[in-house]
C-alpha cells in the first residue's frame, strides 16, 4: 500500500514589535528555527539568546520568499521576521497567493497602526487604512481625503513628506496629523502637525500617518 506524501513543513513568519515576539508559540518558533530571515534594525533589537543562522534580506518580497522555500526544501527549518502584523499589507498575503495557506505559520505581532493609533489616543475601527507601497502619494491623498479617519504606511520610496506634498495640493489644510515613526522601538517618537508640516518633513520613512479632519 502507498502512503500519502507528508507536505512539506511550514515557512513560518513571526512578526515583531521591538524586537518583541508574542505569545509562547512564537517564541518556540523563533528558538527552533534555522535560519532568520529579517533586516538588520530586527536583529539589533531581537534577544540574542535566539538561535539560527541571522540573513540579512528583507524588500523584495520574492526574494525573501525564494530563500525561505530554499531553506525548507533542504531541509531547515525557516523563519521570516516582518514588522508587527504580517497580514496587514505585509508579506502573508504575497505567500499564501505564491505557496497556499497550508504551507504557512503565522504569528502576529501586534501592527504597527493599532499601536499609532493607541498613542493619538483614539480608536481605529472608523478608519481607513493606505499604503503608500502599492500607490502613489497623490493616490494615497485622494482616499485620505475622502474619509474622516486614515492610516498611511510610507515607505523609504515614498516617505511622509512625499504623503504631505500630494496632501497640501489637493488642499488639506484643515487635516490634523501625526507622525508615529518606529513603534515600540527606543527611538519611539510622535510628531503631531499639519499636512503643511508633513510635506516639510524630513521624518523617518519607518512611521504611519495618522491624519484627521479637523
Amino acid at each position: 500500500m502507498t502512503r500519502p506524501e507528508s507536505p512539506p513543513a511550514s515557512i513560518a513568519i513571526v512578526g515583531l514589535i521591538g524586537g518583541q515576539w508574542f505569545g509562547h508559540d512564537a517564541e518556540a518558533t523563533l528558538r527552533a528555527a534555522d535560519v532568520l530571515l529579517g533586516h538588520a534594525r530586527q536583529f539589533a533589537l531581537l534577544d540574542p539568546t535566539i538561535p539560527g543562522e541571522r540573513v540579512e534580506l528583507w524588500g523584495n518580497l520574492q526574494v525573501v520568499l525564494d530563500r525561505a522555500v530554499e531553506v525548507r526544501d533542504h531541509g531547515g527549518r525557516p523563519c521570516i521576521l516582518a514588522d508587527g502584523d504580517p497580514g496587514l499589507h505585509g508579506i502573508v498575503g504575497f505567500a499564501a497567493a505564491a505557496l497556499g495557506e497550508e504551507a504557512l505559520a503565522v504569528h502576529p505581532a501586534p501592527s504597527s497602526i493599532a499601536l499609532a493609533f493607541a498613542r493619538v489616543g483614539t480608536g481605529w475601527e472608523d478608519a481607513v487604512i493606505v499604503s503608500l507601497r502599492r500607490r502613489t502619494p497623490e493616490e494615497a491623498a485622494a482616499e485620505v481625503l475622502a474619509h474622516d479617519k486614515a492610516a498611511v504606511l510610507v515607505s523609504p520610496a515614498n516617505p511622509p513628506e512625499a504623503l504631505g506634498r500630494a496632501l497640501v495640493a489637493a488642499g488639506a489644510d484643515d487635516r490634523r496629523v501625526a507622525v508615529c515613526s518606529r513603534m515600540g522601538e527606543p527611538e519611539e517618537r510622535i510628531v503631531r502637525t499639519d499636512a503643511v508640516g508633513l510635506a516639510a518633513g524630513p521624518f523617518d520613512p519607518f512611521s504611519v500617518v495618522v491624519v484627521r479632519a479637523g
